[in-house]
C-alpha cells in the first residue's frame, strides 16, 4: 500500500508538470499557479482538533500540513472548506438539472422507496443519528419493528487522488469532459487511475469522522470494492471492524464504464489487502460489469435501476435493521433524488468528501 501511495503522489506532480508545460498555460506564472491552485483545491479539513492542507513546496513535493486548534467542541462543518461546500452547491444544481431533463425524477417503480432524516436539525454535515437513546426518544425503536424499515447510515469517501487532480485542473481553468477518452480533455481516463487511493488529507478526513461513527450503532457495514471506500470505511468505522459483520458489494459502486477511477482491481488482489471483509456476493474476480460499458459511461437512468435493485433486493432482504453504507458522491445523489422518495434538502443534496448523514428507509410496494 505504501508503494501504492507513492505511485499516486508520483501521479499527481507528473500532472502538475503537465499543465505546466501546457500551451493554454504557458506562462511565466504558472508555477505560482499550480501551487495556488493546489494549496486551494485542498483549503481545509479539521479532525476533531486538527486542520490540515495540501500544499506544493518550493520544491515541488506535495506536503500535507497540519495546525491544532484550541477549540475543544469544533462544528462538523469545519470539516470542508468554502471552496468544496460551493463545489457541492453546484453539483446539487447541474446534477439534479440532468436528472429531470432525463426524466429519471419521474420514474415509478413497483417499490416506493421513502427516507426520513433522524436529525431534528439537519444541516450541514449533522444529518446524523447521534447514538441509541435519541433512536429511543424519537420512537423510531418501534418502528424498526417493521420488516420494511431500516435505519441506513451513508458516507461518501474521502478525498481521492482522483478528486485532487480534477479540482486543480478546475482551480486552473482547465475543463474537464467526464464523457471524453482523451487524456488531456479527461484525466480520470489515464491508466494511473486505476482504483485511486485515499489522499493523505482523505485519510485525515476520515480519521476525523471516527467519534461520530463510533457513536453510531450499525449491525452490518456495507461497503463498495473500489480502494477509496474500504479505506475510508477502515478509518471512520474502525470501531465496528471486530463487532459486526463487513461485506462488499457491486451494487453501491460508482458509475460505471470510461473512467478508469471508477474501474476496481481484482478481488484476489483486493482479498490480500482486506481479508476481513467478505466479498462472497461479488460475482466476477475481474471487473467484468466496467468492462461491459466500454468506451461509455453508465447513463444516470442505468444507474438509478442499478441502484434501485440494490435496494430493493439486497438491503430489504438483509436481516439487520441497523445498516452503515460507505459508497460514492454520484451515486449517493442519483440514490437520494432518483431512486427514493425524499422531501428534505438536506438529504438530497450533494455529499461532501467523508461526510455522513442518516435516515429512516421504508420499502413500501405499490397495489
Amino acid at each position: 500500500m505504501r508503494l501504492l501511495r507513492s505511485c499516486y503522489q508520483c501521479l499527481v506532480l507528473h500532472n502538475i508538470i503537465m499543465m505546466k508545460t501546457s500551451s493554454a498555460f504557458a506562462s511565466k506564472n504558472m508555477l505560482q499557479n499550480t501551487r495556488a491552485a493546489a494549496s486551494s483545491t485542498t483549503t481545509t479539513a479539521s479532525a476533531a482538533k486538527g486542520i490540515c492542507e495540501t500544499q506544493i513546496t518550493s520544491t515541488g513535493t506535495a506536503e500535507v500540513l497540519c495546525t491544532i486548534s484550541n477549540e475543544e467542541d469544533s462544528p462538523r462543518s469545519s470539516l470542508w472548506s468554502e471552496v468544496a461546500i460551493n463545489a457541492a452547491k453546484q453539483f446539487t444544481i447541474t446534477q439534479r438539472k440532468k436528472l429531470q431533463e432525463l426524466g429519471a425524477l419521474d420514474v415509478e417503480r413497483p417499490v416506493k422507496i421513502v427516507g426520513t432524516s433522524l436529525s431534528e436539525n439537519c444541516g450541514l454535515g449533522d444529518c446524523v443519528l447521534d447514538g441509541g437513546e435519541e433512536k429511543k426518544e424519537d420512537g423510531s425503536e418501534e418502528m424498526l419493528d417493521d420488516a420494511n424499515t431500516k435505519i441506513i447510515h451513508f458516507q461518501r469517501h474521502g478525498q481521492g487522488y482522483h478528486n485532487l487532480i480534477c479540482d486543480m485542473w478546475r482551480e486552473l481553468g482547465k475543463p474537464i469532459d467526464f464523457d471524453s477518452a482523451d487524456p488531456n480533455l479527461n484525466p480520470v481516463v489515464r491508466p494511473e487511475f486505476l482504483d485511486p487511493p485515499l489522499t493523505a488529507l482523505g485519510m485525515q478526513q476520515c480519521s476525523s469522522q471516527r467519534d461520530l461513527c463510533n457513536s453510531l450503532s450499525p449491525d452490518l457495514v456495507i461497503v463498495s470494492p473500489m480502494l477509496r471506500c474500504i479505506q475510508t470505511a477502515k478509518l471512520s468505522f474502525r470501531d465496528h471492524v471486530s463487532t459486526v459483520p463487513w461485506v462488499s458489494h457491486e451494487g453501491c459502486r460508482e458509475e460505471l464504464g470510461l473512467l478508469v477511477g471508477n474501474k476496481r482491481r481484482s478481488i484476489t488482489d483486493i482479498k490480500a489487502d482486506y481479508s476481513e471483509i467478505n466479498f462472497d456476493d461479488i460475482e466476477h474476480d475481474e471487473d467484468v460489469l466496467w468492462d461491459e460499458y466500454g468506451d461509455r459511461r453508465e447513463t444516470l437512468l442505468e444507474k438509478s435501476e442499478r441502484i434501485y435493485k440494490f435496494l430493493t433486493e439486497y438491503v430489504r432482504s438483509r436481516p439487520e435493521k441497523e445498516i452503515a453504507i460507505v459508497c460514492h458522491s454520484a451515486y449517493l445523489f442519483t440514490l437520494l433524488n432518483a431512486v427514493m422518495d425524499i422531501e428534505e434538502e438536506e438529504l438530497r443534496s450533494w455529499f461532501l468528501t467523508s461526510e455522513v448523514r442518516s435516515l429512516q428507509m421504508t420499502f413500501v410496494d405499490r397495489e
